[in-house]
């Protein structure tokens, strides 16, 4: 009897041993599918710190991409004609315009990348002039043949998809009755509701902000707080460069979608110079949720938030966790340096000049920091004054 149970069992060995090497097989040709994915995917945005789109627009799949910008939006026929015929042409400054900013070299972190079988998700950070930065998370895909596709992205700072931005604008450009009532999100408007709101988008079209916001001022307030109408004033109000236009559309969305983390972003511009520190705090932490990474520029931020807010125990964590993730991010060390002279801790704040200096080439003698009173303290340590003398 045991001879027949030792035989059953190495037959069942035997037996299960194939798909056990079969199943390894496939996880590990799964993981270096994966791992060329995210170096395609890389090579683009190293690319793009190397000041070329072209591996990105190459990656762009044109005639889906159409599709997508055109949808079931009802867009004007002789418009859709002539943005068809020019699309390539015009795709590298859509791009660029969408990357890259005017006034410095564009420089981009890829922060997050999963896949799974020919399906990929990316988180990009973009790093802006003074302190400022903006994330995009890229839909991604591999076709038949293995090559990287990019599917579409969100901007989050512009707080759209791009094909939706795109195709939007599209619609405006010659805005009919029906076009723009399948852009609203109720039924029953008037006649005379629809012909507002064509001139709202024409005024959009032209520039015309004045014009805009006065139109949007006699509106019921289920126009007001339509996301098309709130989303394009916000844009509109930064491509016009009025500052007192954009705090009143930044405003509104606070007031309709203040838990929208595609507009966390863009919020920040109204928290802070308000003084809403914790609605500031809150914002962040949504919009790192919804990247769904734990990266150093947020931590930073996050930082300065809490320091303003009188917290700088939680701000020197913050720093902390910011420079331990990314300890060449200038943000960073100013963060942990603020936050370390809040709390007297001198020594360590020694530590934070230095990497200022070494790294980000600042000059942070004491004449320098004695521009900033919250630095007083600092200046007159002897952590500080020992400082000096190693320093000349």
């Amino acid at each position: 009897m045991k001879t027949i149970q030792r035989a059953f069992i190495l037959l069942v060995v035997a037996v299960c041993q194939p798909s056990v090497v079969l199943a390894q097989d496939d996880r590990e040709a799964e993981i270096t599918e994966q791992h060329e994915f995210r170096n395609d995917f890389r090579q683009v945005v190293e690319a793009l710190n190397a000041g070329s789109f072209e591996p990105f627009l190459a990656a762009i799949d044109k005639k889906d991409m159409l599709d997508r910008i055109f949808g079931l939006r009802l867009i004007d026929q002789k418009v859709k004609k002539g943005f068809r015929e020019d699309f390539e042409n015009n795709l590298h400054s859509m791009v660029s315009a969408a990357i890259a900013h005017p006034d410095s070299a564009t420089r981009a972190i890829l922060l997050d990348f999963d896949s799974r079988g020919d399906r990929g998700r990316a988180v990009v950070r973009f790093d802006l002039p003074e302190f400022q930065f903006n994330y995009h998370e890229y839909d991604l895909r591999r076709d038949k043949k293995g090559r990287l596709i990019i599917v579409d992205w969100i901007d989050f700072l512009h707080g759209e998809q791009f094909s939706e931005d795109v195709g939007t604008s599209l619609v405006m450009l010659l805005p009919g009755k029906p076009a723009t009532r399948k852009l609203l999100d109720f039924q029953n408007v008037k006649e005379n509701e629809l012909f507002k709101m064509t001139e709202l988008f024409k005024a959009a079209r032209d520039r015309r902000a004045d014009k805009y916001f006065e139109l949007v001022t006699e509106m019921d307030e289920r126009f007001q707080r339509q996301r098309i109408v709130v989303l394009t004033g916000v844009n509109l109000s930064k491509g016009v460069g009025n500052r007192r236009m954009l705090r009143m559309a930044l405003i509104s969305v606070a007031k309709y979608f203040p838990d929208e983390p595609l507009y966390s972003l863009m919020l920040l511009d109204y928290y802070f110079p308000a003084g809403r520190y914790e609605d500031a705090a809150q914002s962040l932490l949504r919009l790192q949720e919804r990247l769904g990474v734990q990266e150093a520029a947020m931590q930073a931020r996050l930082s300065a938030t809490a320091l303003v807010m009188g917290n700088a125990d939680d701000a020197s964590a913050y720093a902390d966790t910011a420079i331990g993730l990314e300890p060449t991010l200038e943000l960073g060390w100013w963060s942990a340096l603020r936050a370390r002279v809040a709390l007297s801790q001198f020594d360590r704040s020694v530590e934070a000049l230095q990497q200022l200096e070494r790294q980000f080439g600042q000059s942070l003698g004491p004449e320098a920091l004695k521009a900033d009173k919250s630095f007083g303290d600092l200046v007159a340590s002897e952590a500080y004054k020992g400082w000096l003398e190693t320093r000349k």
